[in-house]
């Protein structure tokens, strides 16, 4: 059954965005517990004492899958999480997820902008890479679709009891579905997933969106990014595109 551990008390204050001039870059401690957590080794044991540190957020947990969550600003537009899932049997991390929507202002009494950021790194299923696809385009679109299946399966395991790690799974499996969509309609537009630029796609509701995806061995990387602020700066020159 699902349960829901308090890890504090939200204790920000509402802030009004849009008289603030906020980098995409003030939210980075968010991905300090994603990068903190490492696939086929990190237990459910340390993953806990990781999301454990932080009084503004709250946790959700299944038997397999924990989510540590919160949000912040005008009507709380500003939410993220860190979600990983483990190997029933060992216990050990075999999935993680990172998200942030954040929404910043140029400047006084501009309108905000939304900025979408979504990782994830996933031990994949062997059968899945033995699979006798007809070129590799065919096999980065089923990791691509694999990834947005387990994703969905593994957010559905907890998150009946948060409103906004639900709203915050609705716009990752938009962005992931916005991308596939794009593959489903220009397949060989895949092998830019692995490129440093990654591969460009439309997001329905943000506009710009750039994805990156890297498969080594057994396991595979993805990065994705919707919204006019992160695209200041190439995808290509940003430091966590750079170091995936």
């Amino acid at each position: 059954m699902n349960k829901m551990i308090a890890c504090g008390v939200l204790a920000w204050a509402v802030v009004g965005l849009a008289g603030c001039n906020r980098s995409l870059s003030a939210y980075e401690s968010v991905y300090e517990k994603y990068y903190a957590t490492t696939i086929g080794l990190s237990t459910s044991a340390d993953v806990l004492e990781i999301f454990q540190n932080r009084d503004s957020e709250l946790i959700s947990q299944s038997e397999s899958v924990v989510a540590c969550w919160g949000k912040e600003g005008k009507r709380d537009r500003t939410h993220w999480f860190n979600m990983v899932a483990f190997d029933q049997d060992s216990a050990v991390a075999v999935r993680k997820y990172g998200f942030m929507l954040e929404e910043t202002a140029e400047g006084p009494n501009r309108q905000p902008q939304p900025g979408l950021r979504f990782d994830a790194e996933l031990v994949l299923d062997p059968a899945l890479l033995d699979e006798p696809y007809a070129n590799a385009n065919e096999m980065r679109i089923a990791v691509l679709r694999s990834i947005a299946s387990h994703f969905s399966r593994d957010l559905e395991q907890v998150q009946h009891d948060s409103a906004t790690l639900r709203n915050s799974g609705i716009m990752v499996k938009q962005a992931l579905n916005n991308a596939l969509m794009q593959l489903v309609q220009t397949p060989a537009e895949a092998a830019r997933l692995s490129e440093l630029q990654g591969m460009a796609f439309d997001h329905l509701t943000l506009g710009e969106g750039r994805i990156r995806m890297l498969i080594q061995g057994d396991i595979v990387k993805l990065k994705l990014k919707a919204g006019k602020p992160w695209f200041k700066e190439p995808f290509e020159e940003h430091p966590d595109v750079k170091n995936m």
